[in-house]
């Protein structure tokens, strides 16, 4: 039994590194093409990270918890989406969400 527990235990805690990694390469990413388009400074970069990394995360826990309910699931990661939107148009100002909203649909 120990074993079954101990082998449990280990599964959760890669997948968790895993997705970890996932969330801050994807991170990473964002943050750099959001830096091209709208010209950050690293002030602007380093917030914007902290904010997509932090995103990825939420998701990451949401889609867990909410595996068996897409409904609560669907609800929960339009919260965060928006919380997103909110946080960064904060951060970055309105002209520059206005010109990445623009990049994006191109």
């Amino acid at each position: 039994m120990k074993k079954i527990s101990l082998l449990l235990f280990l599964m959760v805690l890669a997948t968790n590194v895993y997705s970890q990694n996932t969330g801050e390469k994807r991170a990473i990413k964002i943050t750099n093409e959001m830096s091209e388009v709208l010209s950050l400074d690293d002030d602007e970069k380093a917030k914007v990270y902290e904010i997509q990394l932090k995103r990825f995360h939420e998701v990451a826990i949401i889609r867990s918890t909410y595996a068996e309910d897409p409904e609560t699931k669907k609800a929960e990661l339009k919260k965060v989406y928006n919380r997103l939107s909110g946080k960064l148009k904060s951060t970055l100002g309105k002209d520059k969400m206005k010109d990445w909203r623009t990049y994006k649909k191109k």
